[in-house]
């Protein structure tokens, strides 16, 4: 009777023994199997397009597509006909330098015709200056940038013409500017565009902005 007992006994421990071990087993598992999906997850997220800066600038228009590289500021003295042309008139006024934005951009054609990207920026896109009365649409100074600045490459190739499909970098320059105003770059409306586009507003950082702008905090702390 005894005997029995013991077998019963022993037998009921193997028993719930294997039981543990099977239930320990499935939960190493599940945790693998979490672990694993939450490693997947993670190199899923990280794989994605997650480029910041100046490049996410993008607009496509009608003649072409465009993603800004750099904005920049450049100054444009007066030229040597125009000092002359200056003294030689005792009436008009001594023509001054012009301060412009300088936008380098990558230009994609995708119209069918050969299209500059300067001509190309021009018409798909406008940089304008905010006021209180209203807002001022800057000229295009592109080619009145110094033969020596320092990207007159890009400067050459904003003149130069882009087959369909291709692409080209350059550069445009924009102005005269107040460097105290507010600075946009803004897509230009299309009445005759038959598909809805997403309107590009940006404002562009200019350094003459920043530095009124800490001078005055500066001023109202010390007041």
């Amino acid at each position: 009777m005894r005997l029995k007992t013991y077998l019963l006994t022993g037998g009921l421990s193997i028993v719930l023994f294997l039981g543990a071990c099977g239930g320990n087993d499935s939960s190493e598992e599940e945790t693998d199997e979490g672990a694993a999906t939450e490693e997947d997850t993670t190199e899923e997220d990280t794989g994605g397009d997650s480029s910041s800066g100046e490049g996410d600038i993008s607009y496509s228009g009608e003649n072409g597509d465009y993603t800004v590289v750099e904005f920049g500021q450049a100054t444009i003295e007066p030229t040597e006909e125009e000092m002359a042309a200056a003294e030689d008139n005792e009436e008009a006024e001594a023509p001054t330098a012009d301060e412009v934005v300088t936008i380098e951009f990558e230009f994609t054609n995708n119209s069918d015709v050969e299209t500059s990207p300067q001509e190309g920026f021009g018409l798909d896109l406008a940089v304008r200056q905010l006021m209180e009365e209203g807002e001022t649409t800057l000229e295009n100074l592109t080619m009145d940038l110094p033969d020596d600045y320092e990207e007159a490459d890009l400067v050459s190739t904003a003149a130069e013409m882009v087959e369909p499909g291709e692409s080209a970098t350059s550069v445009v320059a924009y102005g005269p500017l107040d460097p105290e105003l507010e600075t946009v770059l803004q897509s230009r409306e299309n009445p005759m565009s038959e598909e809805d586009t997403e309107q590009l507003d940006h404002t562009i950082e200019l350094e003459g902005a920043g530095d009124t702008e800490e001078e005055t905090t500066e001023e109202d702390s010390e007041s």
